[in-house]
C-alpha cells in the first residue's frame, strides 16, 4: 500500500430533508434538483482547493490537505464551507456541515469516488458533527477552529461525547473574514468609544428594523486610527450576524486582485461569477437587475477587447453601478449588510460610481455605509452627498493615549518613564505610538509580551521625533536580507502578489522572510484565497521603505517587475497591464511601457475607468517621447495623443482633452502628415461642438474644409460634421447646402468611406437634412427622409446608425410636438445604445424621453429621466447636452406646477447656450411667459383633479 500520514481538515456536507425533496418527485426533476445543489457543494471544494473524496447521494465528503499538502487546510475548508451555505441558502434550500482537523492516513492507491482513501478519526468526527449539525449551519470541531481562528468568525457550540472519547467542544461557523486577524485587534478600543458605540447603535437600529440606511464617512489624518476604529465595528458585527463586507481601496490596482465592484458582486451572488457576459447578465437579470443595468455591469466585470471604445463612458458606469445597488438592496432584505470602504480617497472612477448609488438606496434598505478617508483627496461629489454624515478623528488626548499604553505595555511601575517619554513624542498620533513601540521592541529596550511587558537591560534608547525617521529606524534594524525583500515589496506595491514577489526573489526567501515581516508588523496578510497577497501595514510605512530604497534600485526592480508580467504564468491577472505600464515606465523600458500603457488604456475604457484610460495613457504618450525620433515614433506619438483625447472627453477632462489634439495635429502638420492631422482636427471640431464652444467648432470646420482643398473637394464625413455645426448654430440653409455637396457622386470615389466615423453616410446625410426641412418650415419635405435614414441604419451592420438615427428623429418630432414619438424613438435608442454599448446619446435621450413623460402626465418619471440625464451630461462635461437637458427640465418642472424651479432651469440653460454660442437651443427656449402659462395650467388641472 502507498500510504502516508497527513494533517487534513475533513468536510461532510449533505441535504436538509432531501427525502422530502426527492420523493414527491419526478425522478427526472428530483436528479436535477439534488445534481444542482451536489453541484454547488462540489464547486466550492474545488474554488478552495479541496478534494471530493466520496459523493453519497445526498451530500459529499472532501478533504482538504491531501493528496497535495495545504498548511492552511481548515481556513480553506471554512471558506468553501461559507459559500456553500450561502449558495444554498439564497435558492431557498438547506444543508449541514461537519468539519474537523487532525492526521489521517492517506492512501494514494485509492481513486475514484466509490473508495475512502483517508481514514482516521478525523473523518469519523467530521461525519459525526454533520449529523447532528443544525439546519444551514457549519458545526465545526476544537481542532479547526482553532487552527482557522485567524480567518474566521465562530461562535462556541456544544459539548459533543464521541464514542470513548473526552467531551469535543465544537463551534459554530459564523463569518469569514478578508483579512487576517491582527493581535492589536484583540486589544481595547482606546479613544474612539463613543464614535464606535453610535455607530454600532446605528448598526443595531439597521439590523432590526428599526432605522433604515445610514451613511457615514470616518475622516482624520495619517495615523490617528481609521482602520483600527472600522476593523473594531466589523468584528462586534460579525458576532452580532451581520453580514460585513471589506472594502480596502489601495491607491493603484494591485496585481491579481479581483477589483471592489467584482468582489462585491461575487458577495451580493453568493457564489463564482459565470466566465461570459452573457451567463453572468443572466445571472444578474434572475437576481433582481434590469436587463440594460445587468447588461452594463457584465459588461464592465468581463469586458470584451474590441476596437470600439465608445463603450467606456460614465453612462455605461452609472449603469452599472444601478446594478450593484440593487444587488445589495435585495441581499439586504436577507440578512443585514455592514460595508466598509477603507481609504476612499483613493477610489477609482468604478467605487466612485458605486458609492453615489449606494448612496441613493431607499431608506428601508438594511444597510450601514461606513467610509473612511484622509482629510484630503475624497471625491466632492461623494464628500458633499446629502445623506452622508461626517465624523472627524482628532488626535487622542492625555488620558486615552495614558490608556492605550497600558494596553501596550502593561502597568508595570517600571515602565513609567519609557511611558512619559513616548506619550510626549506621539502628540496623539496612535500610529506613532505603536510604531515607537514596536523599534522598542525589536531593540531590546521593552521585554515579554503585549500587556506584560518589563524594561529591558539595553540602555534608553534614542527615538527619532518625527514619523518619517522612525519608521526608517525600524527598517534600518532588519537584517539586511529582511530589509531587501521589504524593500523590492515596496516597489511591488503598497499591496503585492506573495506569488509574484516569489518569482522576483526565490519561493525560499519569501518563505523564510514574509512571515517575520507580518510578525514584527510591517506587512500584514490581507487575503489568502485564491491568491495570497500582503499589504504594508500603513501607507505611510510604505512611502517611508519606497523613499529610502535609491533611484537606481528602483528603476532596476520596477524593470523586473515589468518584464516579469510579460510572461505567459502571468498573463491572466487582473490588473496585469496597467501595472506592467506603471512598473516599465519607472523602469525606463520606454517601448514596453508604450504597449503595456495602450493595452492597459484599452482595458480600463472597456470598463468604463476614463480617468484610468487617461493615466494609462499618459504613461504611453510620455514614454513614447522618450524613444529615438523616427517616422513610426512620431506617428505613434499622434495616434497616442488622439487617443489620450478621446479618453479624456468622458472623464471629464476638457481642457486636456483639447491641449492632446491641438499637439497631435501641429506634430502631424510638422511630420508632413496631412491625413493624421486632419483627424486630430476633426476631433477637435467635434469635442468643441459638444463639450466646448459651438463658435470654435464652426471656426475649426471651416479649417478642415478650407485645408481640404474648399467645399467641392473635402471629405463627405468633413462636410457632414460641419453641417452638423452650422444645425446647432441655427442655420440650416448653410447646412443643406454642405449635404448637398456631400451627397455629391464624385467624391465618394475619391475619399475613403470610414476616415472620420463609422457612421453610414448616406444616412447621416438623409436625417441630418431632415433635420433642417424640419427647422425651415417643411415637414412634408421632411418625412420621406426620415423614413429613408430609418431603413437606411436598419439595414447596416453598424448598431450604432440604428441609435443615431432614432435620437435625431426623437429630436425631430419634439419639434413637431408628436410626444408619442418621442417617447418611442428615444426609447428605441436607448435599449440600442445600451446593448451595444455605445451610449453617447444617452444623456439627451433620457431627457427627451422624460419631456414626453411629462407632456403625457407622467411628470414625476419624467423628472426622473430629464435628472438621471442632467446627471449623467454633467459628469461627462458635454456642455450641449447639460443645456439641453436643462431645457427639458425647466418644461418639465413647468409641466408639473413649479413655476419658480422652472424659471431658474431656463436661466441656467440660457446662460450656458449663451456662453458656448447654441443659437439653435437659445431659440427654442420657451419664454418666461410661456412657462408662466404652461404652470397655469398644470395647477388648473390639478385642482379639477382634486375637485373630483
Amino acid at each position: 500500500m502507498r500510504a502516508d500520514r497527513r494533517m487534513v481538515t475533513a468536510l461532510f456536507c449533505d441535504i436538509v430533508n432531501s427525502s422530502h425533496m426527492v420523493i414527491p418527485q419526478d425522478p427526472e426533476d428530483a436528479y436535477d434538483q439534488l445534481s444542482g445543489l451536489i453541484d454547488i457543494m462540489r464547486r466550492h471544494v474545488a474554488a478552495f482547493g479541496g478534494t471530493i473524496c466520496q459523493t453519497l447521494g445526498d451530500g459529499i465528503y472532501a478533504v482538504f490537505g491531501a493528496p497535495v499538502a495545504l498548511e492552511n487546510h481548515a481556513v480553506r475548508a471554512c471558506f468553501a464551507a461559507d459559500g456553500i451555505l450561502r449558495e444554498v441558502a439564497r435558492g431557498g434550500r438547506a444543508v449541514r456541515i461537519g468539519m474537523a482537523s487532525g492526521e489521517v492516513l492517506w492512501d494514494h492507491d485509492v481513486g475514484g469516488q466509490t473508495f475512502n482513501p483517508a481514514t482516521g478519526a478525523t473523518v469519523h468526527i467530521a461525519a459525526k458533527l454533520q449529523q447532528i449539525c443544525p439546519s444551514n449551519r457549519a458545526l465545526m470541531a476544537d481542532t479547526t477552529a482553532r487552527l482557522a481562528a485567524d480567518w474566521v468568525e465562530t461562535a462556541e457550540s456544544s459539548l459533543v461525547v464521541l464514542a470513548g472519547e473526552e467531551p469535543l467542544q465544537t463551534h459554530l461557523l459564523a463569518s469569514v473574514r478578508s483579512r487576517r486577524r491582527q493581535y492589536e485587534d484583540e486589544l481595547p478600543m482606546v479613544g474612539r468609544e463613543n464614535i464606535r458605540s453610535y455607530l454600532l447603535s446605528t448598526l443595531d437600529g439597521v439590523a432590526r428594523g428599526i432605522s433604515g440606511f445610514s451613511a457615514h464617512l470616518v475622516q482624520a489624518a495619517p495615523g490617528l486610527g481609521k482602520t483600527r476604529l472600522i476593523r473594531s465595528i466589523a468584528d462586534s458585527a460579525r458576532t452580532a450576524g451581520v453580514r460585513v463586507l471589506e472594502w480596502q481601496v489601495p491607491p493603484v490596482e494591485p496585481v491579481g486582485a479581483v477589483s471592489p465592484m467584482h468582489q462585491l458582486v461575487s458577495e451580493m451572488l453568493d457564489g463564482p461569477l459565470p466566465r461570459t457576459p452573457e451567463g453572468l447578465s443572466a445571472m444578474l437579470r434572475a437576481a433582481g437587475a434590469q436587463p440594460e443595468q445587468a447588461d452594463a455591469l457584465s459588461r464592465i466585470l468581463l469586458p470584451t477587447v474590441t476596437d470600439n471604445q465608445d463603450r467606456g463612458t460614465s453612462a455605461i458606469l452609472s449603469l452599472a453601478a444601478a446594478a450593484l445597488a440593487m444587488l445589495v438592496r435585495h441581499a439586504a432584505d436577507r440578512r443585514p449588510i455592514l460595508l466598509l470602504v477603507e481609504d476612499a480617497h483613493w477610489a477609482d472612477t468604478a467605487v466612485q460610481a458605486t458609492l453615489a448609488a449606494l448612496a441613493d438606496l431607499p431608506e428601508a434598505t438594511r444597510l450601514l455605509l461606513v467610509l473612511t478617508s484622509r482629510e484630503e483627496g475624497l471625491n466632492p461629489a461623494i464628500a458633499g452627498h446629502r445623506r452622508l454624515s461626517h465624523h472627524k478623528l482628532g488626535p487622542l488626548s492625555i488620558a486615552d493615549t495614558s490608556s492605550l499604553l497600558d494596553n501596550w505595555l502593561g502597568r508595570y511601575p517600571g515602565l513609567d518613564r519609557i511611558k512619559l517619554d513616548l506619550s510626549r513624542r506621539a502628540r496623539g498620533n496612535p500610529f506613532f505610538l505603536v510604531e515607537c513601540i514596536r523599534v522598542l521592541m525589536m531593540n531590546g529596550t521593552l521585554l515579554g509580551d503585549v500587556g506584560d511587558m518589563r524594561p529591558g537591560e539595553v540602555p534608553a534608547f534614542p527615538l527619532p521625533d518625527s514619523l518619517q525617521a522612525l519608521l526608517s529606524v525600524r527598517i534600518d534594524m532588519l537584517t539586511e536580507d529582511a530589509r531587501r525583500v521589504l524593500r523590492i515589496a515596496a516597489v511591488t506595491g503598497t499591496t503585492f502578489d506573495a506569488t509574484l514577489l516569489s518569482r522576483l526573489i526565490g519561493a525560499e526567501v519569501t518563505g523564510r522572510f514574509l512571515p517575520d515581516l507580518v510578525r514584527l508588523g510591517l506587512i500584514d496578510e490581507t487575503r489568502l484565497l485564491p491568491r495570497q497577497e500582503f499589504s504594508f501595514h500603513h501607507a505611510l510605512l510604505h512611502e517611508a521603505v519606497y523613499s529610502g530604497i535609491t533611484r537606481r534600485d528602483r528603476r532596476h526592480i520596477h524593470g523586473q517587475l515589468a518584464a516579469l508580467l510579460d510572461l505567459d504564468d502571468f498573463a491572466e491577472l487582473s490588473g496585469r497591464l496597467a501595472a506592467q505600464a506603471r512598473h516599465a515606465a519607472a523602469g525606463e523600458l520606454w517601448s514596453l511601457a508604450v504597449r503595456a500603457g495602450v493595452a492597459a488604456g484599452r482595458e480600463a475604457l472597456n470598463r468604463s475607468l476614463a480617468a484610468e484610460a487617461v493615466s494609462l495613457l499618459s504613461i504611453a504618450v510620455e514614454a513614447n517621447e522618450k524613444l529615438p525620433i523616427s517616422q513610426d515614433s512620431v506617428v505613434a506619438g499622434i495616434d497616442l495623443r488622439i487617443a489620450l483625447a478621446k479618453a479624456a472627453m468622458p472623464a471629464g477632462m476638457g481642457e486636456r482633452a483639447i491641449a492632446e489634439l491641438d499637439r497631435a495635429v501641429a506634430l502631424a502638420r510638422r511630420a508632413g502628415d496631412e491625413s493624421r492631422a486632419m483627424v486630430g482636427l476633426v476631433q477637435q471640431i467635434n469635442y468643441e461642438w459638444v463639450y466646448g464652444s459651438l463658435d470654435q467648432a464652426l471656426v475649426l470646420a471651416a479649417s478642415a474644409i478650407s485645408y481640404s482643398g474648399g467645399e467641392p473637394a473635402a471629405h463627405p464625413e468633413v462636410l457632414i460634421i460641419a453641417a452638423s455645426c452650422h444645425i446647432e448654430n441655427d442655420d440650416p440653409a448653410s447646412a443643406v447646402r454642405l449635404l448637398d455637396i456631400a451627397a455629391g457622386s464624385g467624391l465618394r470615389t475619391v475619399h475613403v468611406a470610414g476616415r472620420y466615423t463609422m457612421l453610414n453616410v448616406d444616412m447621416m446625410i438623409s436625417i441630418k437634412k431632415a433635420r433642417c426641412l424640419a427647422l425651415m418650415g417643411r415637414p412634408h419635405d421632411a418625412e420621406p427622409l426620415i423614413q429613408h435614414a430609418l431603413r437606411l441604419a436598419d439595414a447596416d451592420m453598424f448598431p450604432f446608425n440604428r441609435v443615431f438615427v432614432r435620437a435625431d428623429i426623437a429630436e425631430i418630432r419634439l419639434r413637431q410636438r408628436r410626444f408619442g414619438d418621442v417617447l418611442a424613438y428615444s426609447s428605441e435608442s436607448l435599449s440600442l445604445s445600451r446593448s451595444t454599448g455605445a451610449p453617447l446619446f444617452d444623456a439627451v435621450n433620457l431627457a427627451r424621453r422624460g419631456l414626453a413623460l411629462s407632456y403625457m402626465g407622467r411628470g414625476i418619471a419624467g423628472l426622473a429621466d430629464i435628472d438621471q440625464g442632467l446627471g449623467i451630461a454633467i459628469a461627462r462635461g458635454a456642455a450641449l447636452h447639460v443645456a439641453k437637458a436643462r431645457q427639458c427640465r425647466a418644461l418639465a418642472l413647468a409641466l408639473t406646477g413649479q413655476l419658480q424651479m422652472a424659471q431658474q432651469e431656463r436661466a441656467a440653460a440660457a446662460i450656458l447656450a449663451d456662453e458656448r454660442g447654441f443659437r439653435l437651443l437659445a431659440g427654442q427656449l420657451p419664454s418666461l411667459a410661456e412657462l408662466t402659462e404652461i404652470a397655469a395650467q398644470a395647477r388648473s388641472n390639478l385642482n379639477l383633479l382634486s375637485i373630483r
